[in-house]
């Protein structure tokens, strides 16, 4: 499915468009839920959260990455040289490829899947090909943009769970520190 057919679906679907509003602004909030849901105490629980740690090192991964290919590619946003419906309010105008937000949701569903967390890594994955989709609809990405972003978050991820081993008295520093401050 291309730009000009997901971008025209609110005009011919009705509630498709507020509903893809919310998923393309808020949808990584889904993310911090999981987070904080397996953040919480229980069986492996420092698994985890060893787990949980290397997902946010792999989003940073991510963004970082995006960064550099956005300066390398820097591809104006699909609104700004194309017919398109933009349906929020101040879209963002760098580069549009890859996209942030669906590397973001990759990496965490990717490194959730990796760590042992098989259902909560497939209702990220679902969650990041929900908000690509939106991000498409609403009129700031290309599907390519959203395709990059998900491959990148997946390899951060693979990248931060080959470092686990090695990381892993950092990891249980942290996870100590946290236990000390009753955060964890």
């Amino acid at each position: 499915m291309g730009f000009a057919f997901l971008n025209a679906l609110p005009a011919s679907i009705p509630g498709v468009g507020p509903g893809a509003v919310l998923v393309a602004r808020f949808g990584l909030a889904l993310y911090a839920a999981i987070g904080v849901w397996l953040w919480r105490g229980g069986r492996n629980a420092d698994e985890r959260r060893g787990t949980l740690l290397l997902a946010l090192l792999a989003a940073v991964l991510a963004v970082g990455v995006n960064l550099v290919v956005n300066a390398a590619f820097p591809r104006p946003r699909p609104f700004l040289v194309l017919p398109a419906h933009v349906l929020v309010p101040s879209p963002p105008r760098d580069a549009s490829f890859p996209s942030d937000h669906t590397a973001v949701a990759g990496a965490v569903s990717v490194m959730l899947l990796l760590g042992g967390q098989g259902g909560w890594g497939m209702l990220g994955l679902l969650g990041a090909a929900l908000i690509g989709a939106a991000r498409v609809v609403v009129g700031v990405h290309y599907p390519s943009d959203v395709a990059a972003g998900i491959l990148i978050g997946a390899a951060c991820a693979a990248a931060a769970s080959r470092v686990r081993a090695p990381l892993r008295p950092m990891l249980d520093t942290i996870l100590a520190v946290a236990k000390r401050a009753h955060l964890a």
